[in-house]
């Protein structure tokens, strides 16, 4: 901020500058969390076709599913 100030620009620029960094970086990961979250669904569904009796025990662990 104080190189804001050195410069002759308003600290309210530096605030508001902030902020929208801020909220640029918290939509960046937010796409990053949906994608992961799709991705390990997608991963989740494959594994069963594949393994569904290892995938049976893992949803019992994880209180998913119940056993069957």
């Amino acid at each position: 901020i104080f190189r804001y100030i050195d410069q002759g620009r308003n600290p309210q620029l530096y605030t508001k500058e902030c902020l929208e960094r801020a909220l640029a970086k918290n939509e960046q990961v937010k796409g990053k969390i949906d994608t992961m979250k799709k991705f390990k669904s997608l991963l989740i569904q494959e594994l069963t076709k594949v393994f569904p009796e290892d995938m049976a025990k893992y949803k019992a662990i994880r209180g998913e599913d119940p056993p069957p």
